[in-house]
């Protein structure tokens, strides 16, 4: 029996910017003067695994490649125009989210994220207020798709793999967590939470 609904952060709750919903970086060299292409090459390329993953700050290793591609920006404001046009929250899913939680599953984000936009996403965009946790890869040293990702995030809730349902809209990330002995289903843009549970319980 599903006893928890694991669910996906981007791409699934976040929808990218709250005025229209485009990634965030859309108008990041009109706004700032930062090419995402730069960005993507000296920054996410090289260092945010290791973000990701715990073993390195974010402001250490994006101070110095801003400085590279963009020296007059300063890596607080940066971080603070991708967190707050990277947090446009989906209401269908966190209406669904919620009458989950009424039902009694526990609702548990999962998300490959680092710790400043993990407390970004708790707490300012306020994700606290309609999950029961946020597990995420820099706090564990694992991220999805790896086995340890799903092993450890069973171990925090005290549930067996069966138990979980993931909700993703990465196929890789969902065959892992099924791999793994968690129910999984792959995400779409325009799903249905409340169907897709409603079919999973039936099951």
């Amino acid at each position: 029996m599903i006893e928890a609904l694991m669910i996906d952060v981007d791409g699934v709750v976040v929808r990218g910017r709250p005025s229209d919903g485009r990634a965030w970086h859309a108008d990041l060299f009109a706004d700032l003067g930062v090419r995402y292409d730069d960005l993507q090459r000296e920054f996410f390329s090289i260092h945010w695994r290791d973000v990701t993953l715990g073993r390195a700050a974010l402001r250490a290793r994006l101070q110095p490649a801003l400085a590279a591609i963009a020296p007059g920006v300063g890596v607080d404001d940066l971080i603070d125009y991708w967190h707050s046009n990277d947090s446009a929250l989906d209401g269908a899913v966190i209406d669904a989210v919620d009458r989950a939680r009424h039902a009694g599953l526990k609702s548990v984000l999962v998300t490959n994220q680092d710790h400043d936009r993990s407390r970004y996403l708790w707490r300012e965009v306020g994700l606290e207020r309609y999950f029961d946790d946020m597990i995420y890869s820099a706090a564990l040293g694992f991220r999805k798709p790896e086995p340890g990702f799903y092993r450890a995030a069973a171990k925090r809730t005290a549930l067996p793999p069966e138990a979980h349902l993931l909700v993703d809209d990465s196929e890789e990330n969902v065959l892992a967590a099924q791999a793994e002995g968690w129910n999984a289903a792959k995400w779409e843009r325009g799903s249905d939470l409340d169907a897709l549970l409603s079919v999973l319980a039936a099951g």
